[in-house]
């Protein structure tokens, strides 16, 4: 499918279901949320986000370790910050590869995209792990039904979560499983890298990304506060874990995956005895916080990158053998 069809397709599908999610909520209830939520909660998200983007850099930087070369971390953060804004701007956030391989025109780059790649593995492991224990209890304590359906994802999260938990604590099995699968690929010749990673170094990867979810599950939960504030922090933390177990598992079929976070919240918030409009509002909340302001924030970082092209083309062609960011 040729690349502006896929573009143009997504663009239609995030544009039809946000507004599906919009008048299905009601847009004066949505509003009048907006409108009544409390300034405190979302100051503590949004005080949050240095913590977040910290954090992303912190555990990048224990992966580049596995490779030659030197990352000072004045480098290392101009490159996180590139890569979100990029990432915001390029179809299926393949900039965020470019953006961080570009800040290093001496490195290997496509080792260095590749870094970013297992470390957004390690991203939806966390999460899918998190997320299967949270099925299980909700279906322990009757808030999910013990249904053909439910069961059925909680058997796609233990196969997901467990072959990437696999991977994680032997990462020699990853740079076997490349090879047998893209024996030809550059990328491939560089995933010795995942022979490098020690048990320490794997450790602090996997530590880091643990409670780096939980810093932008706390977001989310801060948020559900202030346009919920009569809301058990419990089960805003279900309903929360539940959305990014959804959003992790369900294909990336809109853009910048909105739709598929805000449609599971909705859903889960609601499950939980919260309010729609609440899960909807802290959805995009998030979004806007977590996403869209970084990717402001980096476009400074991105106009002083050595990149060989401004266009989007450009920077696709060079990444377009790595599957979507998480």
């Amino acid at each position: 499918m040729p690349r502006w069809l896929r573009i143009l397709l997504k663009s239609s599908l995030t544009l039809g279901g946000m507004t599906a999610l919009v008048m299905a909520v009601d847009p004066a209830v949505l509003l009048d949320s907006l409108h009544q939520a409390r300034g405190f909660w979302i100051a503590a998200a949004v005080l949050l986000l240095p913590l977040n983007l910290f954090l992303d850099g912190w555990v990048w930087t224990r992966l580049l370790k596995t490779l030659d070369g030197s990352f000072p971390s004045r480098t290392i953060a101009k490159a996180v910050m590139s890569g979100l804004a990029l990432g915001f701007w390029t179809p299926a956030r393949l900039g965020e590869y470019a953006g961080r391989a570009f800040a290093f025109p001496d490195a290997d780059q496509w080792a260095i995209s590749l870094t970013v790649f297992v470390q957004r593995m390690v991203d939806m492991a966390i999460g899918v792990i998190v997320g299967l224990a949270t099925v299980i209890g909700a279906i322990g304590l009757g808030l999910l039904p013990s249904s053909l359906s439910w069961l059925a994802a909680a058997g796609i999260g233990l196969g997901t979560g467990g072959g990437l938990l696999a991977v994680l604590l032997n990462p020699a099995w990853g740079h076997r499983w490349a090879q047998g699968l893209l024996p030809d690929s550059r990328l491939t010749e560089r995933t010795i890298l995942l022979e490098r990673l020690t048990p320490r170094q794997g450790l602090a990867v996997g530590l880091g990304s643990l409670v780096r979810y939980l810093v932008f599950t706390g977001q989310f939960v801060c948020l559900g506060l202030a346009l919920q504030p009569s809301a058990s922090v419990g089960a805003l933390a279900i309903a929360v874990s539940l959305t990014f177990y959804a959003k992790y598992l369900l294909p990336s079929l809109t853009l910048l995956d909105l739709g598929i976070r805000e449609g599971a919240a909705v859903f889960f918030f609601s499950l939980v005895g919260l309010g729609t409009a609440s899960g909807l509002n802290a959805a995009l909340l998030l979004f806007a916080i977590n996403v869209l302001v970084p990717a402001l924030l980096g476009l400074p970082f991105v106009a002083r990158l050595p990149l060989p092209s401004a266009s989007d083309d450009a920077i696709t062609r060079r990444c377009s053998v790595l599957p979507e960011s998480g």
